[in-house]
């Protein structure tokens, strides 16, 4: 009977709740970059892909 209560107290392990990751193929990669090189005045837009291609592989590392 005991047994049964301290059974009942174990934590089930953690795992973080992931959103799905969307794929992009190589050509669509590389079309992207070609948008970007073509405009020169894009000033923020590569920041902001960076900082969401970081986001990405810190998600894949941490729900793989």
């Amino acid at each position: 009977m005991a047994l049964c209560l301290l059974a009942g107290c174990n934590q089930p392990p953690f795992r973080p709740l992931c959103p799905a990751l969307v794929h992009y193929s190589p050509e669509e990669e590389r079309a992207v970059a070609r948008e970007l090189h073509l405009h020169p005045d894009l000033k923020e837009t590569p920041l902001f892909l960076l900082d969401y291609g970081n986001e990405r592989h810190e998600i894949q590392k941490i729900c793989s």
